[in-house]
């Protein structure tokens, strides 16, 4: 039972932290009017394609001895200091969608934004192998969950300034923390 709670929490963070640029861009395509039903659509096929190249990054890494296995925490923890280091605000400014985007456009701008949750979620799934299915059934929960807040914020410029203005580290900091988790189990 504590492993079932460990993997809802680690699921829960590692999505959250992997998906906090995309709760900007979800903000930014409601509150330009953006079809709900093209937005949800393409943040599904999205994010679909991103769990199959995680998906076989697992398969992959399988082939991998089980002791090496630990190194693939290396991954989100370079990711999170190069991040950190590079102390560079993501201003969702610089992608702002038009209201004439398309689900496939959508999909593909949620597939490209989300190359760093593959690099998190592989050493992710391969830690937590036997809890595979809960994790990505977590995921696709958390995605409508995600869709929600992104519609809320979208109407919410106040809410939507604040996270701009500290999202910008928090994210460097969880890949930091999840990678020196797998480095360390």
């Amino acid at each position: 039972m504590n492993s079932l709670i460990g993997v809802l929490a680690a699921s829960v963070t590692t999505f959250a932290a992997t998906n906090i640029d995309d709760i900007f861009l979800l903000t930014l395509f409601f509150a330009n009017r953006v079809p709900t039903k093209r937005i949800i659509t393409g943040q599904y096929l999205g994010f679909a394609a991103i769990i199959i190249l995680s998906l076989i990054g697992v398969w992959a890494a399988l082939a991998i001895p089980q002791k090496w296995i630990r190194l693939l925490g290396l991954l989100p923890l370079a990711i999170g200091v190069k991040q950190l280091l590079s102390g560079r605000k993501r201003s969702p400014t610089e992608r702002a969608p038009q209201n004439d985007y398309g689900v496939l456009s959508l999909a593909i701008i949620t597939l490209s934004n989300g190359s760093d949750n593959v690099g998190v979620y592989v050493p992710f799934f391969v830690a937590g192998l036997p809890y595979l299915w809960l994790i990505v059934t977590i995921y696709l929960l958390l995605l409508a969950f995600w869709c929600f807040a992104g519609w809320w914020l979208g109407n919410h410029p106040i809410v939507l300034k604040g996270a701009q203005r500290w999202g910008h580290w928090a994210v460097p900091v969880v890949f930091i923390v999840l990678g020196a988790y797998v480095l360390l189990r």
